[in-house]
């Protein structure tokens, strides 16, 4: 049974990495279709994957241990996470997958496990920089449901104060591609401008807090 989750593992990211590349000019160069079963793969690997990445001068305190060993382990395999796509609730079971998958791997693929001492450090980076939570009861507003529902499809509620008035609308145009790519239900354009509206309104009162 190992040995199968080893071949299945090693064939699905061989699949991903065959579907990123840019498709060749030349006919002689164009890859063999796929069988049903290579296609389930395929679309398994997709799933899987998480959103495309940040550049790692976008990560929060770049130069710091944790943010480096980000960068050295997780983009073996993937794109470079930002810390902020998963909550502090969250991140520990998540890493803990990763981990897990990333020991089941055969050493033929190169893929390095973190040490335990590199697993303490990325993890306390993850939960230092992750996904500020709105808590148990979101700011009142018209469109507070609509974002409660759409979001938490995905992950935990975040903090509508966390992004100012100007920047959420970029924010929820990232988060929208991802729910795309990741197959999950997009909102209506009703609950768009109702979600906006009222994301925009929580950053105002923020800024006029402050």
């Amino acid at each position: 049974m190992r040995s199968v989750s080893y071949a299945a593992a090693t064939m699905v990211l061989g699949l991903a990495c065959r579907a990123s590349q840019p498709p060749q000019a030349t006919a002689a160069q164009t890859p063999p279709a796929l069988d049903r079963s290579d296609q389930l793969l395929l679309a398994a690997a997709k799933v899987a994957l998480p959103p495309p990445g940040v550049a790692a001068g976008d990560l929060p305190d770049p130069k710091s241990r944790g943010a480096q060993l980000v960068i050295q382990y997780c983009t073996q395999c993937h794109s470079l996470p930002t810390p902020t796509m998963h909550s502090a609730t969250d991140w520990p079971s998540v890493a803990r997958r990763m981990w897990l998958r990333m020991e089941m791997l055969p050493e033929s693929i190169g893929v390095k496990v973190p040490t335990p001492s590199d697993r303490y450090t990325i993890l306390t980076y993850l939960l230092a920089n992750s996904l500020k939570v709105s808590g148990s009861v979101l700011p009142a507003g018209k469109g507070r449901d609509e974002f409660a529902t759409v979001c938490s499809q995905c992950h935990a509620v975040p903090d509508p104060r966390v992004h100012s008035p100007e920047d959420w609308p970029a924010v929820y145009s990232r988060m929208e591609r991802n729910m795309e790519r990741m197959g999950v239900r997009p909102p209506t354009a009703t609950q768009t401008g109702d979600i906006l509206l009222y994301l925009q309104a929580q950053g105002r009162r923020r800024a006029a807090a402050n």
